[in-house]
């Protein structure tokens, strides 16, 4: 799959005609050159990237096994999660399925071409969306599609909760830097993505703004080469916290292991720049795929960097925020001392005692680039 390069944005099967926006800095966000970090690649072999993990590493390594390659792990859904190819169709429901309005709509959005076990994992060989989650991988796609009724509840989790990432690790010795000596280099990710079904149940009947959560997020991982320390960068995509609310504000927090920063894909970001283009964070589902992309321009990068550094000086006894360099900071301010690591896109849930969902992503397209 080659890079976009002019004012022709080649996105999959798609055509993208740009805009006459000229950005105020970093990369033009229309006539750029592109290099990617990480393009797309076609799976086409979806049994080596399927993976599992139920128990919490203490300190959640990154890269993340596996490297080298895209891949779709899953996590804290039971030792079972991913044990079966599964031939059911988790792209749609069923033209059988016993309420018929739902006959024919969309779950994840993706059907994989058969035979579909070479592409899907469930819990079992017979599974259904009615009594187990389900995996897809199909060349540039991926599909998730998570049901609470069908996880195990007694799995301790901190700082998240029950999730798949569609993601590629670097290795170490190959991790790119994230930008180059020419201060007009932004960090893009990019990916299309649709969330046609979301299915939310409480009991008993959630306060507005309580019941399960579903989130999906782009993200990536950034290593100090100083320090060896990393910390993460969430792009919200979508929230259904926010269906009728504006979207979110930015912020800094620390999952326990690293510290983040979240910002929703919308104009404006704190973190991020938004191209001509690009779909913007909701919280209402949608079928059908929409490109997103976000250019991290050096600028945006040392906001990031400011805002790590302040939250960390405020709470030092957290992991990677004690002082690690010369300025008294728990990172590099220098945007030329990162890598990446690693990159994806992950969607997760928040779960009340009670509460239960039922949730399809589809994504396509995921990559990692220089615009310049």
């Amino acid at each position: 799959m080659t890079p976009w390069t002019g004012r022709c944005l080649k996105v999959g099967m798609a055509l993208w005609l740009g805009f006459s926006i000229a950005p105020v800095h970093g990369a033009d966000l229309v006539d750029f050159r592109a290099t990617p970090l990480k393009a797309p690649d076609c799976i086409d072999n979806a049994s080596l990237s399927f993976f599992s993990q139920n128990i919490q590493p203490a300190e959640p390594p990154h890269p993340t096994l596996p490297i080298g390659r895209y891949y779709l792990i899953v996590r804290y859904l039971g030792a079972n999660s991913i044990s079966s190819p599964v031939a059911s169709d988790f792209g749609l429901f069923s033209q059988s399925y016993p309420w018929p309005p739902l006959r024919g709509t969309a779950l994840t959005g993706l059907s994989p071409p058969d035979p579909k076990e070479m592409w899907q994992r469930a819990s079992h060989a017979d599974a259904t969306l009615d009594d187990s989650s389900a995996f897809q991988l199909h060349c540039y796609d991926a599909g998730s599609f998570l049901n609470t009724w069908t996880f195990p509840r007694d799995l301790s989790v901190t700082g998240g909760g029950p999730h798949s990432i569609y993601g590629y690790s670097f290795d170490d010795a190959s991790a790119p830097s994230i930008y180059d000596s020419n201060p007009a280099t932004d960090f893009v990710l990019q990916a299309s993505i649709e969330i046609p079904w979301f299915a939310p149940w409480s009991e008993p009947l959630a306060v507005p703004g309580g019941g399960p959560i579903g989130q999906v997020n782009l993200f990536a991982y950034f290593r100090d080469r100083a320090s060896g320390r990393t910390f993460a960068l969430l792009l919200a995509v979508f929230d259904n916290r926010f269906v009728a609310s504006p979207p979110y504000a930015p912020f800094v927090a620390h999952d326990g292991a690293t510290p983040f920063v979240s910002t929703p894909i919308a104009a404006n970001a704190r973190y991020a720049t938004l191209p001509p283009g690009s779909s913007t964070f909701t919280g209402a589902t949608w079928t059908g795929l929409r490109f997103f992309r976000v250019h991290v321009s050096q600028d945006d990068f040392r906001r990031v960097l400011s805002d790590v550094n302040a939250y960390c000086r405020a709470r030092p006894e957290l992991r990677f925020c004690g002082t690690s360099t010369p300025t008294g900071n728990a990172y590099s301010p220098v945007v030329g001392d990162y890598q990446i690591t690693d990159f994806g896109v992950i969607h997760e849930l928040g779960l009340g005692p009670t509460d239960e969902l039922s949730m399809g992503v589809h994504i396509f397209d995921l990559g990692a680039w220089n615009f310049r």
